[in-house]
Formats: C-alpha cells, sequence, structure tokens
C-alpha cells in the first residue's frame, strides 16, 4: 500500500479527541463570593482534562496516574462550614477528591471534616464537608478520571436541609458554635410548638447519626435570640417529630427525643422566633447520648508509625487493643481491622501518595499522616 493511501486511510478512521475544558487549569479560574446563607453551583465537563500545573510537585494531584482536575474557586469572608454536594452529578457514584488547596498550583491541603456518600446525597452521590473553615479563598479540585464527565457541585453553607452541620454524638455535653447571621429561609414549613408558630427565614441545619433510641439535643441561645429548635427524619419532607419553644431570648431549648432508630441520620433546625432579625446571632448547640459517636483526640505519644515515609508495609507499634482506618485523601478506606500492640499492614500495592491512618484505643483517638512513596 503506498504512503498516500495509508494517510487517507488513517484520516478516515474515527479519532476520539476530547479538547481541554476551559477550567483545567486552576489558574484559569475566578473565585467566587460564598456567604454564609448563600450557595454556588459549579458544574462543567471533566471529559479531556489533564493534571498539567495542577500541583507542586510530588503532589498527588500530579503524581496520581491517569487523573487529572479541572478547578472552581470560592472566597469566604468568615468562619464557617462549607458542604458540597454531588447529589446531581451522573450516577454511578465514583471517587472524588475530599479537599481544598490553598495555593495555586496545589500545594498543601485542607482535609474533609466529614465525607460520604448516600449521608449528604440520599441517592448514594458523594458529600463532603468542611467545618470552621477560615475565611479566604480556596481552590477546588474536581477528579477527572476515565469515565468521568459532565457534573455538578452545589456548594453552600449550613442554610438548608441538604448541607446540614454534621454534630458528633456524646455522652456528655460537647458544645458546638452556630449562628443565623445571613441565613434566609429554606422553605420548610414551620409548625406551632408550645403554642405558637414562629417565623424560620433565618433557619440553620444540623445533622447527626443517632446511636441508640434515645437523644438529647440542647441549644443556648444569646441575647436577644429567641430560639426555636425542630428535629426531622432525614430528608425534612415531613413535620417534625419534637419541637422545643419554652422559653424566651437567651433560653435553653431541649429536645429529649426517643424512639430514634440507631444508624438513621436526623436534622435538626434552628431558627429566631421572630419575624425581625436578632441582633445577637450565635447560638451553642450539642447533642448527647449514652453511646458517642466522638472521642477526644489526644496526643498518644507512645504510638509510633514506622516507617514513614514507607513503600512496601506501615507497623503500628504500642497502640494496645484498638480498631483503625487507613483513608486516602478522597475519602476512600484502603484498609480497616483491629489493631495490637504491633500491628503491620501491607502497602505494597497502594497508589502512591497520602494517607490519613486514624487510631481509636480505649475511646481516645489519635489521627496521622502516612506518605508512600
Amino acid at each position: 500500500m503506498s504512503k498516500r493511501y495509508a494517510l487517507l486511510l488513517s484520516l478516515a478512521l474515527p479519532i476520539a479527541v476530547f479538547a481541554q475544558p476551559v477550567n483545567d487549569l486552576c489558574t484559569s479560574v475566578t473565585p467566587q463570593a460564598l456567604a454564609v446563607g448563600s450557595s454556588l453551583i459549579f458544574s462543567g465537563t471533566r471529559a479531556g482534562a489533564t493534571s498539567t500545573g495542577d500541583g507542586v510537585a510530588g503532589n498527588i494531584l500530579v503524581t496520581t496516574a491517569n487523573v487529572g482536575s479541572v478547578w472552581h474557586a470560592f472566597t469566604t469572608t468568615e468562619c464557617s462550614d462549607v458542604t458540597a454536594l454531588y447529589c446531581n452529578s451522573a450516577l454511578p457514584a465514583t471517587a472524588e477528591w475530599a479537599f481544598l488547596n490553598t495555593s495555586c498550583p496545589g500545594d498543601d491541603f485542607v482535609g474533609f471534616s466529614y465525607a460520604n456518600f448516600g449521608t449528604f446525597c440520599t441517592n448514594g452521590q458523594f458529600g463532603v464537608q468542611w467545618q470552621s473553615l477560615p475565611p479566604g479563598t480556596y481552590y477546588m479540585p474536581i477528579r477527572a478520571a476515565a469515565g468521568q464527565g459532565v457534573y455538578q457541585i452545589d456548594i453552600s453553607i449550613n442554610d438548608d436541609c441538604a448541607t446540614a452541620t454534621v454534630l458528633t454524638v456524646n455522652t456528655t455535653c460537647v458544645n458546638v458554635t452556630g449562628t443565623t447571621f445571613h441565613a434566609t429561609s429554606s422553605g420548610v414549613p414551620t409548625i406551632a410548638c408550645n403554642g405558637n408558630t414562629g417565623y424560620a427565614n433565618d433557619d440553620v441545619w444540623f445533622a447527626f447519626t443517632a446511636t441508640g433510641a434515645s437523644h438529647t439535643i440542647k441549644m443556648d441561645g444569646n441575647g436577644d435570640f429567641d430560639a426555636v429548635m425542630e428535629l426531622f427524619t432525614q430528608d425534612c419532607g415531613s413535620a417534625p417529630i419534637a419541637c422545643s419553644d419554652a422559653t424566651l431570648d437567651g433560653g435553653v431549648e431541649q429536645i429529649a427525643a426517643t424512639n430514634l432508630t440507631p444508624g438513621q441520620v436526623y436534622k435538626v433546625r434552628v431558627f429566631h422566633w421572630y419575624n425581625e432579625l436578632a441582633y445577637n446571632t450565635t447560638f451553642t448547640i450539642c447533642v448527647t447520648g449514652e453511646i458517642g459517636t466522638a472521642v477526644n483526640e489526644i496526643t498518644m505519644s507512645e504510638v509510633r508509625v514506622l516507617p514513614n515515609p514507607a513503600s512496601d508495609r506501615i507497623s503500628i507499634q504500642g497502640a494496645g487493643e484498638g480498631t483503625a482506618r487507613v483513608m486516602d485523601i478522597t475519602g476512600r478506606i484502603h484498609w480497616e481491622g483491629r489493631i495490637a500492640n504491633t500491628t503491620d499492614i501491607d502497602v505494597s500495592t497502594w497508589p502512591r501518595g497520602t494517607y490519613i491512618l486514624t487510631m481509636e484505643v480505649d475511646q481516645q483517638l489519635r489521627s496521622e499522616r502516612v506518605v508512600l512513596r
């Protein structure tokens, strides 16, 4: 066959070539303002994305084989809980990056506070939350692997049921500070509580996973903040199953919930009773039960994880009897199980990169970053 005919044949064959997305580089995106009570929608396609310029040398964004990223960015002006939901991205759910970058290209990352498939998104899609995120500009990489195409991500602060701030259950009250500052109505109807119906035009939302049949939710108002508190099932689609509006300005509201289902997610709504917004918008809230989902993080200086960096195995030494879990920074679990005084974990086949090892021993928690090279 002549070169001429070979050239014509090759030109006739279909070749799938994707142009690089316009947001393939973090330097090509403009940060958007994200205020408390507001939301953003990030959407686009991952087809054709590369890892070029995504991170500094050695960063997971450039060392993960066959995975690129597209980018979005947002700016906050106050400490807040930010939630990113992939609920409206096409199923099936796939692995996603679960961190933010404070620089472009990516260098140091801000790890997630809570990430899960199916907790925030009832269709099983991915959701991730960063709690107490300091004000600043954050670059958000969207993972782009083979087969990952069109996406839509809803970014917001805990102003709606779907983006509720996750609370842990403790055996004694461990207060978390909340605020209705700049909050807007979520559109969920209010009901009469203690004979009165308030105005939920500034409601904010929290969520917790029941560890038993009974839990106490307690919140303490501030100044002129006349709080109303309601308890819902996960989707908030029906009337609240309990409420509290027993006090006036700056008072304590408390719900002693019973007949809950262990393992089920429940939502808590807080708002100022009056139509006029409160001058003092902060409050504290906690959830207690006989079994806690949180433990106090301590040093446990006697525990050693060797070697670190590692290549083929890591050894947990001096931890005692307990449990451990190793996750990558997308939130995927690579290993979990029981640990003893010395526990070796084979990591020889794992992708190179950064992992988070979490150990729980005698209701004490330690987390450590492990690097595989």
